[in-house]
């Protein structure tokens, strides 16, 4: 009798630490899934702001393109304006002797 009742403690013991580790695998997968799904959550908001920033340089560069393209313009009117300008002056031969334009100083004070 003193057998069988060691048996059934036996078991009802090993019954017990069966659950305990399985309870402990069970809380052990829950915090896995949980780093899993917050790592997931991170990678999503990464991406979001790659994509915004990778929109913002987008932005950017579109709108300096447009800025360069419209001063090669203005550029290309200033110099036909220039050169315009010169042969007016070249033209006009008032002493008899050419005129000629000197460069334009980048001194503030002439």
């Amino acid at each position: 009798m003193k057998t069988l009742y060691f048996l059934l403690f036996l078991l009802i013991l090993g019954c017990n630490s069966n659950n305990v580790s399985k309870i402990e695998n069970d809380e052990k997968i829950n915090k896995i899934d949980s780093i899993l799904n917050q790592s997931k959550q991170n990678l999503i908001s990464v991406d979001r702001a790659n994509q915004k920033g990778d929109s913002s340089i987008n932005q950017k560069v579109e709108k300096t393109v447009k800025q360069i393209t419209t001063l090669k313009t203005e550029v290309k009117q200033l110099k036909a304006e220039n050169n315009a300008l010169k042969d007016k002056l070249n033209d006009a031969n008032d002493a008899g002797k050419p005129f000629k334009l000197l460069p334009v100083s980048d001194d503030k004070d002439n």
